[in-house]
């Protein structure tokens, strides 16, 4: 019958020890915790503020206005012969001024052109190739600004409201 007693003692002995130690434990947890989310909340502001800082810096490299000049590198272009029917496909890089701007589109007409096959090297040819880039919409993904002194003037005097 003693054994009994002692067992159970030690029983109420245990339960209350690690009753008192549980909120210790507990509360070294939840300072861990906060630590960790005050942590994770310093580099989410951080990485907010590079993410705004790198769009800030997209949008006025990417921002096409009319007169910005850009490029359009490895253009496609098909020739069909009028009498044979014959189809000379060959390509272009186009320098372009932009003359209009849509949400998705800029309106463009033809500055200059540089291509290596004989086709747009005939001069009978270069008033055509000319001509087929004047006032013609693309595609925004398709042109590529030309980051020059008279853009990043533009840019910032965009930010001062001039």
């Amino acid at each position: 019958m003693l054994k009994g007693k002692k067992k159970k003692k030690m029983d109420n002995q245990t339960l209350i020890m690690t009753l008192s130690i549980t909120p210790t434990i507990l509360i070294g947890v939840i300072g861990i915790l906060f630590l960790k989310i005050r942590n994770l909340r310093k580099k989410l502001n951080d990485l907010n503020k590079n993410l705004n800082n790198q769009k800030e810096k997209e949008e006025s490299f990417l921002k096409f206005y009319v007169g910005s000049k850009a490029l359009l590198n490895d253009y496609s272009l098909t020739h069909t012969d009028s009498s044979t029917g014959k189809k000379t496909n060959f390509t272009v890089d186009y320098e372009v001024e932009v003359v209009d701007i849509s949400e998705t589109e800029i309106k463009v007409k033809a500055i200059s052109f540089v291509s290596n096959d004989s086709f747009s090297r005939d001069p009978n040819n270069q008033k055509s190739i000319y001509n087929f880039m004047q006032n013609k919409w693309i595609s925004k993904k398709e042109a590529q600004l030309i980051m020059d002194e008279s853009h990043n003037r533009h840019v910032k005097l965009e930010k001062l409201g001039i």
